[in-house]
């Protein structure tokens, strides 16, 4: 599986760019801001940080993708116990209740660190 990631402005998930005999012509991309998916508690740390600022459609859904990927990086790593609050959270965000998926956040939080 390619564990490489991509965060920029434009798109927060996997690199899905597939290999090739190489660049085309006329691409004249240098930077390449594919790399290591992050840690789950960075990632719910970014996602309490942005929950503090929904003013934009499109800090919204970057906060839907961020708890997005929160919540199935917790199902992968075996952690349900910190997957059910994320989940929870997500489904606060598509309700447009951003306090309350904050205090799941938090719950998931405290059982990740909890866990260690």
């Amino acid at each position: 599986m390619n564990r490489k990631w991509v965060d920029n402005e434009v798109y927060f998930g996997p690199d899905r760019r597939k290999g090739g005999p190489g660049k085309r012509w006329g691409d004249r991309r240098v930077y390449d801001d594919a790399g290591q998916a992050p840690p789950l508690g960075a990632v719910m740390r970014r996602l309490r940080v942005q929950l503090s600022d929904t003013s934009r459609p499109e800090d919204r859904r970057r906060i839907y993708e961020l708890a997005r990927f929160a919540a199935s990086e917790a199902e992968r790593q075996h952690f349900p116990a910190c997957a059910d609050p994320l989940r929870e959270a997500l489904t606060r965000i598509n309700q447009g209740d951003y306090a309350g998926a904050d205090e799941f956040v938090t719950r998931a939080q405290a059982v990740f660190n909890g866990a260690r």
